[in-house]
């Protein structure tokens, strides 16, 4: 949890030269691993700022081609066209990674509705475990639920990545330890899929000055079951796109 960055691309032009890597065995890696393990690909559009979530559904090194899933809402992809100038950013294991190119037609794949980019001849990767983290306000915390064996006074999040997450609760301050694992906790998401099982580690313990009987924990956080990543991923955009718009109504 202690390095956080937003799913937005990198403007920084020195970083983006820095970090920018071409050598195709590089690149073939870094596009199968988004492609094997289901990363979602965060599309953002240069002409109109518009942004949406898919997924690669194949990859052709022959003809250097990828297809990708159209967006759940279409019509964000609707005008997308060979003058269409995008940045894609993704997290295969956690590391920020992002490719430009111009170039975004409307295709098919195995029959149903795709669309289709040149494979990026460059990708910038940055060197080092970074996630986006979003902070828990009052809607997050009546939508997800921490569930930890042997405590049963309610807890809150502070806020939650990808890497882990910030919660307080009833303790006291002497019953945790830094390095602590805790196994067997359950994340409940509002999307219906059910809770996930995840290990926290214990980091940094707060003792709450208004409240002596109350703690904060700082946790690093690791999913066990396929696809909770994906999930937990998703479920952060989403939130992520909410409070942005929420700042913009108040505006």
């Amino acid at each position: 949890m202690s390095h956080n960055t937003s799913i937005a691309p990198e403007r920084d032009q020195k970083l983006l030269e820095e970090f920018s890597l071409s050598a195709v065995p590089t690149l073939r890696k870094l596009l199968t691993t988004i492609d094997e393990d289901e990363h979602e690909l965060y599309v953002y559009l240069q002409s109109d700022h518009t942004q949406f979530v898919t997924e690669i559904l194949n990859i052709d090194w022959t003809t250097g081609l990828m297809w990708l899933g159209t967006p759940y809402e279409k019509a964000l992809s609707s005008n997308c066209n060979a003058s269409t100038a995008y940045v894609m950013v993704s997290f295969p294991d956690g590391v920020k990674v992002q490719f430009a190119g111009v170039g975004i037609l409307q295709s098919q794949y195995q029959g149903a509705d795709a669309l289709r980019i040149a494979i990026p001849k460059t990708i910038v990767r940055l060197q080092r475990r970074n996630y986006f983290r979003v902070m828990a306000d009052e809607e997050l915390n009546s939508q997800v639920k921490l569930e930890i064996p042997a405590v049963n006074s309610p807890i809150s999040l502070i806020d939650i990545s990808l890497a882990g997450c910030g919660l307080s609760l009833q303790t006291s301050p002497s019953l945790h330890q830094a390095g602590e694992v805790i196994p067997d906790v359950r994340l409940t998401l509002p999307d219906g899929e059910g809770s996930m099982l995840v290990e926290l580690v214990v980091r940094n313990i707060k003792p709450m000055a208004d409240h002596p009987e109350m703690v904060q924990l700082g946790c690093e956080m690791k999913t066990l079951e396929r696809g909770s990543e994906r999930r937990l991923q998703r479920f952060l955009l989403a939130t992520e796109r909410r409070q942005r718009a929420n700042l913009h109504s108040i505006d």
